[in-house]
């Protein structure tokens, strides 16, 4: 379903922008059912699927935008069906990762925080470039940060009212942070970057927090590495 929908995308002309809408309401759909058709799932967490939708959804959303955005020629297919069989690795590490104490959940979590990285630096990217009204702009950058984060945060087994207000915090914190970005001369890809390390600080700490295990040597930890990457993005604008 996602590589049919998002090969249709890139390569239809011209665009039609409700197949990838509509690819991506699918996808999500069916991670929704794949997801409660668990032995383990609880049968009255009406809403609590909705978490394990936000990934695979805003994957085929990213990788969509972020293909049409900077991908030319014959390579768009190819990419979208690389990208298509990571929704579709997603949708699955989703359903491993209902049981907290499955065999393979240490894998799945792994692939789905690299995943979840990778479609905030396609969202952020693409939101930066593209002609937006800077409110707009810092929604947009503020919603993504919010729902990926509350996926990211699911392995802390925050659920329910909690998982959202942390989401919003995060998000909240993202969109000033594009806002301010709007005063500095950065192009797409480094404006991105400087976005994911500030989701990545923001997302960690937040984690440690959550699992009573934030120390001060974690956090020095966390702030070194904002420290080193910021560092790398602003020396590779003013000399590369």
């Amino acid at each position: 379903m996602a590589a049919l929908g998002l090969g249709a995308w890139v390569t239809m002309r011209p665009e039609q922008p409700w197949i990838l809408w509509l690819t991506a309401g699918l996808v999500a759909l069916a991670t929704d059912g794949l997801v409660r058709r668990h032995p383990r799932w609880d049968d009255e967490a009406t809403l609590g699927s909705l978490v394990y939708m936000f990934l695979p959804a805003l994957g085929v959303l990213g990788a969509g935008l972020f293909i049409d955005h900077a991908i030319d020629g014959y390579a768009r297919p190819l990419i979208a069906l690389g990208a298509a069989v990571t929704v579709g690795a997603v949708a699955f590490g989703e359903y491993q990762t209902v049981d907290f104490g499955s065999r393979l959940y240490g894998t799945f979590r792994l692939l789905m925080a690299v995943a979840t990285y990778l479609v905030a630096f396609s969202f952020f990217t693409v939101i930066y470039t593209r002609d937006y009204d800077l409110p707009v702009a810092a929604a947009m950058v503020g919603v993504v940060a919010a729902l990926l984060a509350m996926e990211l945060l699911r392995e802390s087994r925050l659920t329910g009212p909690s998982s959202v207000l942390v989401g919003i915090a995060i998000g909240i914190s993202l969109a000033e942070l594009r806002l301010a970005l709007y005063f500095f001369p950065l192009d797409g890809l480094l404006a991105g970057a400087l976005l994911i390390i500030a989701f990545y600080l923001a997302t960690g700490l937040v984690h440690h927090l959550l699992d009573h295990d934030l120390e001060w040597g974690t956090t020095a930890e966390y702030v070194l590495v904002t420290a080193v990457a910021t560092a790398a993005v602003v020396f590779t604008r003013s000399f590369v």
